[in-house]
């Protein structure tokens, strides 16, 4: 994956927690450190023109909020052209060691995932890392970006499944809109495309589900599916998940 200097150049501090999407209604989450926390998506800038650099190996453990600050706004710039009259999630980073109480409870550092109790995501350093580390620099922004197609559910009314097997659709659809971001970023020439189409693979098979009649995410295989559906078609392929709650 490729940063793109004179277009992307984002301000995003961090803190914070994970959850599974939720309905209830805001709360406050326990304030962290100021110098942590993040209460808005970051902003793309223009910036001078730069040569393109790659994120592949350019991060260490500790490095992974300046990571975040490269990736996340690549992610913003999508949902924003794509879902214009949808107001951007808070992003918030929890580092390790740390812990984030809120509207979806106390988690830590191991956590990457949207709550919609406060309208938010949450990307924690461990999870975050290891999906560089292992998936490869691409990785965690599908991630990112499949967090945010959770919001997009949320205000478009996508219901969050009752059952296992809604549960499964919900979250392939949450797939499939990851997949309208690496289309776009592809558009964009910000992929390395043959490298980092190798790492979404990594990645499904590291968060794919094992087959089970009570598991509530897609296989390997039913996640890959998802994800290309939409970088061959489009957002506008995502509807076929939920006909009528359509997400584009």
């Amino acid at each position: 994956m490729k940063l793109i200097v004179f277009v992307l150049v984002a301000a995003l501090s961090a803190a914070a927690v994970a959850c599974a999407p939720a309905r209830e209604a805001p709360v406050t989450e326990s304030p962290p450190p100021p110098a942590e926390t993040s209460s808005a998506a970051p902003t793309a800038t223009p910036a001078a023109e730069a040569e393109p650099v790659s994120l592949e190996g350019a991060f260490t453990y500790g490095e992974m909020p300046a990571y975040l600050d490269a990736v996340a706004p690549m992610v913003v710039q999508f949902y924003r052209e794509q879902y214009a009259d949808i107001p951007d999630p808070r992003l918030v980073y929890i580092a390790s060691g740390r812990i984030a109480r809120g509207g979806c409870g106390s988690l830590r550092s191991d956590a990457f995932a949207y709550c919609a109790a406060g309208q938010t995501v949450y990307v924690g350093q461990d999870l975050l890392w290891a999906f560089y580390r292992q998936a490869g620099d691409t990785a965690p922004a599908i991630a990112l970006a499949h967090e945010w197609g959770h919001h997009v559910q949320y205000y478009r009314g996508v219901p969050y499944g009752r059952t296992a097997a809604e549960s499964v659709d919900f979250e392939n659809q949450a797939d499939c809109l990851s997949g309208a971001w690496a289309r776009y970023a592809d558009e964009q020439g910000w992929l390395e495309t043959e490298d980092d189409l190798a790492d979404v693979e990594t990645l499904m098979r590291f968060i794919g589900s094992a087959e089970s009649s009570r598991r509530d995410h897609g296989t390997t295989a039913e996640r890959a599916e998802a994800f290309q559906l939409a970088y061959a078609g489009g957002a506008p392929a995502c509807n076929a998940f939920f006909p009528d709650e359509p997400v584009a």
